[in-house]
């Protein structure tokens, strides 16, 4: 699969992505998959395929959330600084 291909009207230099790990970065307008490079230096790849398949490693400190209405993805409690609050089956939203 290595090779040169036309991509988006350039020529570009393809390679498997298979395998690779990384870490998903979001900015303002789009969201990168960047690799590092074993001298730390790395490459952000803009992020076009649709329906990636990501696991999420066990030590990423990441936590889904829902509040029966969004699905957020984020840091984990303990990053957040977040305290655990006691569950009496009344949800009560806080601003």
């Amino acid at each position: 699969m290595a090779g040169k291909y036309t991509y988006a009207g350039k020529v570009s230099a393809a390679v498997s992505a298979s395998g690779k790990n990384g870490v998903l970065i979001r900015s303002l307008r789009t969201c990168f998959f960047r690799v590092y490079d074993d001298d730390h230096t790395f490459t952000d790849y803009e992020i076009r395929h649709d329906d990636l398949s990501v696991t999420i490693d066990q030590d990423s400190l990441a936590a889904f959330y829902t509040d029966g209405k969004r699905h957020v993805l984020d840091h984990a409690p303990e990053v957040l600084g977040l305290e655990p609050i006691e569950d009496n089956g009344k949800e009560k939203e806080t601003e």
